[in-house]
């Protein structure tokens, strides 16, 4: 007990939880030439770590994630020296996550920040990226959607959002997680008290199994899964293919037309969507 509060006393020194925070990064950002910064990494008396000022640039050099604090329990610190991230639960504070497309590109900074990790790229094929977590909770979050190709360059602004996901893991450039709740308040006044799925990502679909959905006025039950190669994500409308199908569906018009409004769905995109009952 004394050797761990001296230990916990040890990395509560500011130059000692700097250094740390370098060290747990260089491995990664070594291997995958990412820019992935931790300010401070420390050490809780109940055995949590705790990682401060943490700041994911993109390639351009902006923000692409950042967040305030990361608390969190490491399964295996033999993993983590050789760049394979196993935590236990996960709690994320004032999460920042910035999709962005800069002018002129047509891939966002997440697709480059994704494309590192490919199994296909030199770098990750004896080194692939590998997260994972028993449970993940972020408060207070912000999600921002830019393209700055488009008229209205803000696409998506996204506050206020709370999540809980289980099960969440990264494996190279795929994704998934059972997300449990998720709420957020967007920019157009859409509120939405929760959403739960199964979820998906890969370099060519996006998968929301069981998904359910509910803002103030509707509610929505069933599967949606968006195909695409992963270049047509920079033109969404006209060149990914969305399929829906849902069991129970209660949709509010204005709501829909906030919807409509903040993607441009229902003017080019490309749908094949099925509804068995409860349509409103």
């Amino acid at each position: 007990m004394l050797l761990f509060i001296i230990l916990v006393l040890f990395l509560s020194i500011p130059a000692v939880q700097t250094y740390l925070g370098k060290y747990a990064t260089k491995r990664v950002n070594d291997d995958f030439k990412t820019n992935i910064n931790i300010g401070k990494i420390g050490l809780q008396f109940n055995g949590d770590i705790e990682l401060k000022e943490i700041l994911i640039r993109d390639y351009r050099k902006d923000t692409l994630i950042s967040a305030s604090e990361l608390n969190t329990s490491i399964l295996s610190f033999n993993n983590l020296v050789n760049g394979t991230l196993n935590f236990g639960d996960i709690d994320l504070e004032d999460l920042i996550f910035n999709v962005k497309t800069y002018k002129d590109e047509t891939k966002t900074n997440l697709d480059v920040f994704v494309a590192r990790f490919d199994i296909n790229n030199p770098r990750s094929e004896k080194n692939t990226f590998l997260l994972s977590s028993s449970d993940v909770s972020i408060y207070n979050g912000t999600f921002r959607f830019i393209d700055e190709n488009k008229e209205y360059p803000n696409v998506l602004l996204f506050d206020k959002l709370d999540v809980n996901a289980t099960n969440f893991l990264i494996n190279g450039s795929e994704v998934e997680a059972g997300i449990n709740t998720l709420s957020f308040l967007d920019k157009r006044g859409l509120v939405m008290q929760n959403m739960s799925t199964n979820f998906k990502y890969t370099l060519n679909t996006m998968v929301f199994d069981d998904l359910i959905i509910k803002t103030k006025k509707s509610a929505l039950k069933g599967d949606l899964t968006f195909n695409y190669n992963r270049e047509d994500l920079a033109d969404f409308v006209n060149k990914v293919n969305i399929e829906a199908r849902f069991t129970d569906a209660n949709v509010a018009l204005d709501e829909l037309n906030m919807f409509y409004d903040e993607f441009g769905v229902g003017q080019r995109a490309k749908f094949n969507t099925s509804i068995s009952r409860n349509v409103k």
